[in-house]
C-alpha cells in the first residue's frame, strides 16, 4: 500500500475536524453554534494534540494552529457566557465551570500551555478553578489522587483513567511557572499507579485499585490502559534526561510496551477487553497502544524491533475507517466493572471523539517512521 493510500483517511479526518471546528469568531453579536470540538472535553485534547502533531509532520500550517486556535476560541466564548446556551456546548462546560471528578480536568493542560504564549484571565481563572479542585481531591496516605466511588460501594480507588486527566496539566504547569516540583510530582504519580495496577503474571494493567479491599478491581479494559500510557508518554518528553527517576518510568513505559503487543491480535489491533479475544477490536486503545508504540520509536525510547507492531496496529486502525471516512468501533465513555459483560456488551460508536485523537497521533508518528 503506497504511503499517500496510508494517509488520506488521516488527512481527510483532520479536514473535517478542522471544518466542523469553530475556530475564530465573527465581529458583532451573532456567534455562530460552537461543535462538539469546542466543548471541554478531554477527548478534545486528543484532538489537539493529534492536529498538532500531524501539522509538524506535514507542514500543515492551518493543523499546527489549531491547537491554539481553538482553546483561544473556548476562552472568548467562555468570556461571552455562551456556555449558558442549551446545547452540547454547554452541557459539557459544566464540567469547566464547576468540576467535580478528576475526568473534568482533561482539558486543563491546554490552558496552561497556552497561556505561556498568550496569557488571559480566562486562562488564569480556569486553571486557578482547576488547582483548588485538585487540592481537595480525595487521596491515598502516599499523596495518590483518587475517585470517591462511594456511590458505586466501592469506596476511594485509584482508577487507571486519571492519570491522564492530571499529569498533562502538571508537566505544562511546570513550564509556565518553571518549576521542576510539578514533574516530580507527575513522575511520582504515574508510579504510584504502576505500582498498584501492574499484574506481573498477565503483563496487563488492571483499571481499579480499591481501598477498602486492597487489591484490584475489575478486568483488563482497552482503553482504561490506553489513558495510562498515554499520560506516560505525554509525559516523557517534558522529564529531563538526567532527572534520577527518568529510567525508572522508561522502564514501566517498556514493560508496558513488551506486555501489550504480547495480546495483539493477528489484525494488528486489540480488544475491548485485552485478554479476551472473543470481544470485539476496539479503535480507541488500538489507536492509543499504536500511537504509544510508534512514537516510542521514533523517540528512541523502543529499538527498532518495535517498529513491526506499530505498522502492524496503523494498517488495522485503517480497517477501522468505514466508506464515509469515519472510525467505526469506538467503546463510548465507559466506567470501571467488575462484570465482564459490562464490557462485552458497551455500546459501539461510530467516529466518537474518543476513537479520533488517538487515530490523529498514531498517523502523525506513522507518517514519521515513512519519512525516516
Amino acid at each position: 500500500m503506497s504511503t499517500f493510500c496510508r494517509a488520506d483517511p488521516l488527512t481527510i479526518i483532520a479536514d473535517n475536524v478542522l471544518e466542523d471546528t469553530l475556530l475564530e469568531l465573527p465581529e458583532g453579536d451573532s456567534v455562530p453554534e460552537p461543535s462538539r470540538y469546542n466543548a471541554w472535553m478531554y477527548q478534545n485534547a486528543i484532538i489537539m494534540d493529534g492536529l498538532r502533531a500531524l501539522g509538524d509532520v506535514l507542514d500543515n500550517e492551518h493543523y499546527k494552529a489549531y491547537k491554539d486556535q481553538s482553546i483561544d476560541v473556548f476562552a472568548q466564548l467562555q468570556s461571552m457566557k455562551l456556555g449558558n446556551r442549551k446545547s452540547v456546548f454547554s452541557k459539557m462546560n459544566r464540567h469547566y465551570r464547576n468540576p467535580k471528578e478528576m475526568w473534568h480536568c482533561g482539558m486543563i493542560a491546554a490552558l496552561a500551555e497556552r497561556h505561556q504564549t498568550n496569557p488571559t484571565q480566562e486562562f488564569e481563572r480556569g486553571m486557578k478553578t482547576f488547582d483548588t479542585f485538585l487540592e481537595k481531591a480525595p487521596k491515598f496516605d502516599n499523596g495518590a489522587l483518587v475517585r470517591d466511588k462511594r456511590r458505586s460501594q466501592l469506596g476511594l480507588g485509584l482508577q487507571i483513567d486519571d492519570l491522564y486527566m492530571i499529569t498533562p496539566y502538571w508537566c505544562r504547569k511546570a513550564a509556565l511557572l518553571k518549576d521542576p516540583t510539578w514533574i516530580d510530582r507527575a513522575i511520582d504519580e504515574a508510579l504510584i499507579y504502576f505500582d498498584y495496577l501492574w499484574d506481573e503474571e498477565s503483563q496487563l494493567m488492571y483499571c481499579l485499585w480499591l481501598e477498602d479491599t486492597q487489591k484490584p478491581y475489575g478486568h483488563f479494559w482497552g482503553r482504561g490502559s490506553g489513558w495510562y500510557i498515554m499520560a506516560v508518554v505525554d509525559m516523557l518528553p517534558f522529564i529531563p534526561e538526567d532527572h534520577p527517576k527518568r529510567e525508572e518510568l522508561l522502564k514501566d513505559y517498556r514493560s508496558f510496551i513488551e506486555g501489550i503487543i504480547v495480546h495483539q491480535g493477528d489484525d494488528g489491533l486489540w480488544h475491548q477487553v485485552i485478554d479476551r479475544p472473543d470481544s470485539y477490536s476496539e479503535a480507541s486503545c488500538s489507536g492509543m497502544f499504536t500511537y504509544c508504540i510508534l512514537k516510542g520509536v521514533n523517540e528512541g525510547w523502543l529499538d527498532q524491533s518495535f517498529l513491526t507492531a506499530g505498522k502492524m496496529g496503523w494498517d488495522g486502525l485503517l480497517t477501522k475507517v468505514n466508506d464515509k471516512n469515519e472510525i467505526i468501533d469506538v467503546c463510548m465513555a465507559t466506567d470501571i466493572s467488575d462484570d465482564i459483560n459490562y464490557y462485552l456488551n458497551r455500546p459501539r460508536k461510530v467516529h466518537d471523539q474518543h476513537g479520533i485523537g488517538p487515530f490523529l497521533l498514531a498517523g502523525a508518528e506513522y507518517m514519521k517512521v515513512e519519512k525516516n
